[in-house]
């Protein structure tokens, strides 16, 4: 009887241990730091983002259209990239409450530019998203279209600036 109990002990011991692992492994995300957006083998396309769902990466594209939804509730800035909405083929969601630590309106300034963007890829209706809550999430990898010589005018990345404090007179 005392053996048959211990058996009963080791069993459920390694069975909630197998648990314990398979529990843990359930949810994880490829926390990862990529590298910065110009080491590409570290960044996806945003094409591919769909494939790389529950993951955190970053991720780099065209930003093709943008939207700041002040008639909604939430009044989110939504950036469309690769096509402008509704074909877009991944986005970026910048909660209203984020919108006040860009210096520039975010639809405004990141619309037409080459972007990189780090955060856990969600799928939101069907379409690959990063919900963005910092500037420094995002990084323009190319300010401007290509010229008609073939050459960007500012290849270098770079981050919006922080908002300074106001200045008290």
């Amino acid at each position: 009887m005392y053996h048959r109990r211990l058996g009963y002990v080791v069993l459920a011991s390694v069975s909630l241990a197998a648990f314990a692992v398979v529990l843990s492994s359930v949810g994880q995300t490829n926390t990862a730091t990529p590298a910065a957006p110009s080491g590409a083998s570290a960044s996806i396309p945003a094409d591919q983002a769909k494939q790389h769902v529950g993951e955190t990466n970053t991720v780099c594209g065209l930003v093709a259209s943008a939207r700041y939804m002040d008639s909604t509730r939430a009044k989110p800035t939504l950036l469309n990239f690769v096509k402008p909405y509704p074909d877009h083929l991944f986005s970026v969601m910048i909660p209203n409450a984020a919108r006040s630590k860009f210096p520039e309106p975010p639809e405004t300034f990141f619309t037409g530019k080459t972007v990189c963007v780090t955060g856990a890829i969600i799928d939101y209706r069907g379409k690959p998203e990063i919900v963005v809550q910092e500037p420094s999430q995002m990084v323009v990898t190319e300010s401007a279209p290509v010229t008609a010589d073939k050459t960007a005018t500012n290849p270098v990345p770079q981050t919006p600036p922080t908002p300074s404090a106001p200045t008290k007179r």
